[in-house]
């Protein structure tokens, strides 16, 4: 095949102040072995110098800017609506992307046709790029195979979102015209994964076990924003409530839905953890009236063990004045990175 007739790829970009990791993320997005890419950057109304950054790049981007600020999902929406593109991915402008990953990606829709979307595996880098980690992901979305509805939702249920990771999202523009955008205002930070569980409810998805790009963590990006001193229920439970509300539960596992309580018993005390540290025991208290130890005790997919003895712990504290050290403690253990410990 001419690179010509190979399907056009859109490559939706969006940034907001992102100067800092810009052009390392381009330069691995422009320089794809896939030959027929069209790369968006989306401007969602910086105000540092990635309007500057992008510049350097010419005709290889087409640049947006957005006259105000959308939000996260508002300004990916738009990109979307401008892509020309048969398949369309989102990358971000902080990650870096491996030369194969859209090569790699369209094989698979080329080779699945009815398969929506298709993800890969991320290596894991810190704000200076320093890879710690690599993804892996549970036996039951193995095999590179494309996935039906069931398989996901339990796999969701049962593990959280540890397996479709939305930077390495590649979509048919189709099947966004088929389910609609993404819903920002309704689900924030999760909206993408509210996407991926829509569409996995009307086609098959695919996931690559080739670790294709690096996803950098720990750089003060929107979801460690979000995760910080979170007071209100994570999103994934709201997203996952409502599939089962329409009738995913009939296709739900008895074990699946078991992770599923134990994952928000878990949530809940974290929850607790994030009021004791604010000072505010009576929302603490009220929070843990609603945990229960059997449900904790129900899954493997959670550190039964650690949330018992917090649960415990916590029982206990809010009950007596605040103790400082306890809750430096706490902040100390979930919120400051490994790296951050180490200085």
């Amino acid at each position: 095949m001419t690179p010509d007739s190979l399907p056009l790829v859109s490559i939706v970009v969006p940034v907001f102040n992102g100067e800092k990791y810009l052009r390392e993320s381009l330069d691995s997005i422009v320089n794809q072995t896939y030959p027929r890419t069209q790369v968006l950057v989306m401007d969602d109304a910086s105000t540092d110098g990635t309007a500057t950054v992008v510049a350097g790049y010419g005709d290889r981007v087409t640049y947006y800017r957005q006259p105000e600020n959308k939000g996260q999902f508002g300004n990916v929406n738009d990109g979307i609506a401008r892509a020309d593109g048969e398949y369309i991915a989102v990358f971000h402008a902080d990650d870096v992307y491996l030369p194969s990953i859209v090569e790699r990606e369209v094989a698979f829709l080329q080779r699945h046709r009815d398969t929506g979307a298709v993800f890969c595996l991320d290596i894991f880098i810190d704000a200076l790029g320093r890879e710690y980690g690599k993804l892996s992901i549970p036996a039951e979305v193995r095999g590179g195979c494309p996935l039906e509805y069931h398989v996901i939702l339990n796999a969701l249920l049962k593990y959280k979102n540890v397996f479709l990771v939305g930077p390495s999202a590649m979509v048919r523009a189709a099947v966004y015209r088929d389910v609609g955008v993404y819903r920002g205002e309704e689900f924030r930070i999760a909206s993408d994964l509210e996407m991926w569980a829509r569409i996995a409810r009307k086609y098959p998805i695919g996931i690559l076990e080739e670790h294709l790009f690096r996803y950098r963590h720990g750089h003060g990006n929107s979801t460690q924003g979000y995760y910080h001193l979170r007071t209100e229920p994570e999103r994934y439970f709201r997203i996952m409530d409502l599939h089962l509300e329409e009738g995913a539960r009939s296709l739900a596992t008895a074990e699946a839905l078991a992770g599923f309580e134990a994952h928000r018993a878990e949530d809940r005390l974290m929850l607790a953890v994030n009021h004791y540290i604010r000072d505010e025991r009576a929302q603490s208290r009220a929070i843990l009236g609603d945990v229960r130890a059997k449900r904790i005790m129900a899954s493997r997919r959670i550190q039964r063990g650690r949330m018992l003895i917090l649960l415990a712990l916590l029982e206990i504290l809010v009950r007596l004045p605040r103790i400082p050290l306890f809750a430096n403690q706490f902040y100390r253990h979930w919120f400051t990175s490994k790296y951050e410990k180490l200085r």
